[in-house]
């Protein structure tokens, strides 16, 4: 029984069915925003049938793969999503409903093409955090000398906070229009903000870029663990390696 449902579980077939209940959930949530078209009864039930098999599949792979789910991070994140999906949304909780556009990232522990970019980030977290501070340092510094040096000519330089939002404007290139005043009054105002734009934008953007991209380089290299199915191909070939060599030995 146990390994019928592992091999319904781990077949293309079923997890591709999963995918495909992924997105058409996906899409309903989108429709349900319009108006009349969360009340519907119709849609009401589509997402309930949606919902149940969730639960079906979580069970089922609970059932196939037993303490193994439990070790899984995926398997968990799955089961998590489920559970959110499966608390009331009426009365007091009603605000619970926006959940369920949580049943969307399903998505990202189906697809192992999604799953290795996640574990690529959530690898990178360490060198992208260095970065982050390096980054905070560099604007800390900027933050101080625009407001000293802009303060009093700009009002989007007078305060810390202030400083803080415009050079972050500058940051996604958005905030060099309000250089132009400041400039037209303080011409250095353009080579500091430049230099700004070139340590921040340039620098620092690129290495969070290096960073990930070497995490997704070495998520790539390592050797992926064996699913059910093929630990069992793997016994039965080491098997059947054994019985040919003791033939051969009674030969």
């Amino acid at each position: 029984m146990r390994e019928h449902v592992r091999h319904l579980v781990d077949s293309r077939r079923f997890q591709g069915a999963i995918i495909a209940v992924i997105v058409v959930n996906a899409v309903m949530i989108g429709a349900q925003t319009y108006p009349g078209v969360g009340s519907n009864p119709v849609m009401i039930a589509a997402d309930r049938v949606v919902l149940g098999i969730f639960v079906v599949e979580i069970v089922l792979r609970i059932v196939a793969h037993r303490g193994r789910f439990f070790r899984d991070g995926w398997s968990w994140f799955d089961l998590l999503v489920v559970l959110v999906s499966l608390l009331p949304a009426a009365g007091p909780f009603q605000v619970l409903r926006v959940l369920r556009v949580l049943r969307v990232l399903r998505l990202i522990s189906a697809v192992p093409s999604l799953r290795k970019v996640v574990n690529a980030l959530i690898a990178a977290i360490p060198g992208i955090a260095s970065i982050g501070a390096l980054l905070v340092i560099i604007m800390y510094v900027f933050v101080v000398a625009t407001t000293v040096m802009f303060g009093g000519v700009s009002e989007d330089f007078a305060t810390l906070g202030r400083s803080t939002v415009s050079l972050f404007r500058l940051l996604i290139g958005d905030g060099w229009a309000l250089v132009v005043p400041v400039a037209e009054q303080l011409p250095y105002a353009w080579p500091l903000m430049m230099l700004y734009a070139v340590v921040s934008t340039f620098v620092i953007l690129n290495l969070f870029i290096a960073v990930t991209t070497e995490a997704m380089y070495s998520q790539r290299e390592e050797v992926t663990e064996p699913t059910p199915t093929e630990e069992r191909i793997l016994a039965e070939i080491a098997a059947l390696r054994d019985d040919l060599a003791a033939a051969r030995r009674d030969s």
